[in-house]
């Protein structure tokens, strides 16, 4: 397969106080290519005392208030041009991505790519937000003066994903830096070359030394010291529930505050009047795009009676238009999934699959490509709604597709499950929109669309899926901390003493 791509000496080093470095051990781990089982170069293996390091650069920069008490226009003008950077360098940060976890390249972009370019937009956004966010002053009674103040907290741990790596990572960054504090980044080690464009990108835009640092390697020798550590205040984390509890557990010793968002198993609801010509598409990306690796993903397709048998045949029309292949190649719409592990994770609910219902289409390696990790684009039928693949977290180009009767027993399908991330509705009837978007358990609705969003919107999930919220204000609730000062006033029918 193509895709050789020469590194620069900064990919796959953390970066702590402003340098790449090796971890201090000396030990590394080897980045593995997805689409074809290859090495492609060995990444510095963090531990505690990589974490140790790097928190103290991070404390001390927060200290100093070169960044945490800089004007907020300071903070804006050294965003602002990290975002311009970022789509300056969006074709090189992409090919990183496709490296490390195999998400394809997509057709050639007259611009930045659409992921870059929105990754840029977090910045851009926070970094305005951050500016324009007033304190609020409260007069009680012409007695009494009080006014709030938002201030920097101090150094955050950032626990992101790979299925998404720079794009999720800005989301996470852009509020805490923005706000003033300064960070340890552990990315996922499924995802550590991309990252290194994004530190030199904050040093040439003038973002000081120490106020962001990224460590790299695995959880339990990186992500535990960092979440224990007695200077980080607090934790966001993007992964699974079970992490999440670990961390939830450990951060509780000493009060970190935690924001999660973690694992979904999204119902798109089809109902007898939805456009089929935009919702059989629109299905056939929920679940289809980066190979279903993503936290939103329509993976439990629940389709009205009346509709399903027409439904299925025209959404494996849809699906035929997923072909795996080459990530590196422009026209690959399917690349294959980021590790061995989730390899074997997903085919074994493959496995499952046959004996809890039927697979339609897809369900095995595609014929052509015996080297890597890739799965066909796959759709289970004759399932009940309680069977695991229907109630599991898969993480892979696979739709669990499921008939229902009426508006009751979709909702019925739809809330027995443990998570509750996101959901999708397509229906011509804006009663029937309005009806099931207040019932739906989930903390996202999308009605007669696809996955798009408002920053300012609260993003999160209920039950399993997650805890807090961020996104525009929220973001900022959780990044700073909110304090209030009040002094007396004169009554305005008293003079003053002379």
């Amino acid at each position: 397969m193509s895709g050789s791509l020469e590194l620069s000496s900064s990919i796959g080093k953390h970066y702590i106080d402003g340098e790449f470095v090796s971890s201090r051990s000396g030990r590394t781990f080897a980045a593995i290519n997805p689409a074809t089982e290859a090495v492609t170069t060995q990444v510095a293996r963090g531990d505690a005392d990589d974490i140790a390091a790097a928190v103290a650069a991070a404390k001390e920069a927060f200290t100093g208030g070169e960044w945490s008490r800089a004007n907020p226009s300071f903070r804006r003008k050294v965003l602002f041009k990290a975002a311009d950077l970022i789509e300056a360098r969006s074709a090189e940060m992409i090919r990183l991505q496709t490296l490390e976890m195999g998400g394809p390249l997509g057709p050639e972009f007259s611009g930045p790519h659409p992921i870059m370019a929105r990754s840029a937009w977090n910045l851009r956004f926070f970094a305005e937000e951050q500016e324009q966010a007033g304190d609020h002053a409260f007069n009680r009674d012409d007695t009494l003066l009080t006014y709030t103040m938002s201030d920097a907290a101090g150094v955050f741990g950032l626990i992101t994903p790979w299925n998404g790596p720079i794009m999720l990572s800005t989301w996470k960054m852009a509020p805490c830096l923005a706000y003033g504090n300064s960070a340890v980044h552990k990315p996922s080690e499924l995802s550590s070359l991309s990252i290194a464009v994004l530190c030199e990108i904050f040093a040439e835009a003038g973002m000081p030394k120490g106020v962001y640092n990224t460590v790299l390697g695995y959880g339990k020798e990186a992500g535990i010291p960092l979440v224990e550590h007695e200077d980080v205040i607090g934790v966001s984390f993007t992964g699974s529930p079970a992490t999440a509890k670990d961390i939830a557990g450990r951060a509780s010793q000493s009060l970190k505050r935690t924001s999660f968002e973690l694992g979904g198993k999204s119902a798109n609801i089809i109902f007898a009047d939805a456009d089929l010509k935009k919702a059989v598409p629109a299905a056939a990306m929920g679940i289809f795009m980066n190979s279903g690796q993503v936290c939103v993903a329509g993976s439990r397709i629940l389709v009205q009676k009346a509709i399903y048998d027409d439904f299925l045949e025209q959404f494996q029309k849809a699906a035929s238009a997923w072909q795996p292949g080459d990530p590196m190649t422009r026209g690959t719409r399917l690349g294959p999934l980021v590790s061995k592990a989730q390899y074997e994770r997903v085919t074994g609910y493959l496995d499952l699959a046959r004996t809890e219902g039927r697979i339609l289409f897809g369900g095995k390696r595609p014929d052509g490509l015996e080297k890597g990790y890739f799965v066909e684009p796959t759709a289970i039928v004759d399932v009940e709604p309680t069977a695991r693949v229907c109630q599991e977290e898969i993480f892979g180009p696979v739709a669990t597709i499921i008939p229902f009767e009426d508006v009751e027993h979709a909702l019925a399908i739809a809330n027995d499950s443990t998570y509750g991330l996101a959901g999708y509705i397509w229906t011509e009837s804006q009663s029937t929109a309005h009806y099931v978007s207040h019932r739906l358990q989930t903390g996202m609705i999308w009605i007669n669309s696809g996955f798009d969003r408002d920053l300012r919107q609260p993003f999160g999930g209920m039950k399993m899926s997650g805890l807090g919220r961020e996104g525009g204000g929220l973001s900022r609730e959780f990044f700073t901390e909110t304090r209030f000062a009040s002094f007396p006033l004169i009554s305005r029918g008293s003079a003053p003493a002379r």
